[in-house]
């Protein structure tokens, strides 16, 4: 597997314990919002800045060390100019999705959204996809509420294909993107 997906503008990477200091400025309002679980938010700023600092590097050292294996990989997302714009992952055991099919998560730094490098890194993710799983489709699920993923997921052309109601009450779309292979 190759350490490093680039597409000349962006590079996914595995996530390292040494990204520590720009995923803790990456974390925002809109990051949470989003993509944390409820109560997940309160507890985290209930801690200290030591404790935050000590709980995302667990966070870190996790990802990077169930890299190989699966069925969850957290990738750093880098320009030429700055490491870590932004977080993408991609998951074969989520609840959310058939098994063996992929839900793809997104975060991007509030210092580099609007600029494509999510949905770059999206379509990095989809060719790592391709070419290391046996996924036939991607999914990507979004509240309706969120603009900037929206964008993303339609950045990337996956089509929107229901909207449901999740087990915490939210109105959530889904698109999904076959992941078409290359001839051998």
């Amino acid at each position: 597997m190759p350490r490093v997906w680039t597409d000349g503008v962006v590079a996914i990477r595995r996530q390292e314990p040494a990204d520590l200091a720009a995923h803790l400025e990456a974390v925002d309002v809109e990051q949470m919002r989003w993509l944390w679980e409820p109560g997940d938010p309160q507890r985290y700023l209930a801690m200290s800045p030591q404790e935050q600092r000590a709980h995302q590097r667990r966070h870190l050292e996790h990802s990077h060390d169930t890299f190989g294996s699966g069925p969850k990989w957290a990738f750093s997302v880098d320009t030429a100019a700055d490491r870590y714009v932004a977080y993408v992952d991609c998951d074969l055991a989520n609840d959310h999705v058939p098994l063996g099919e992929a839900n793809i998560s997104y975060a991007c730094a509030p210092q580099h959204r609007g600029k494509g490098y999510t949905s770059r890194a999206v379509r990095l993710v989809c060719e790592f996809l391709r070419r290391e799983t046996s996924a036939r489709e991607a999914h990507i699920l979004v509240d309706p509420d969120n603009v900037a993923s929206l964008r993303v997921a339609r950045a990337i052309a996956a089509v929107e294909t229901e909207t449901f109601v999740n087990e915490r009450g939210l109105t959530m779309i889904r698109h999904v993107l076959v992941l078409n292979r290359a001839a051998p």
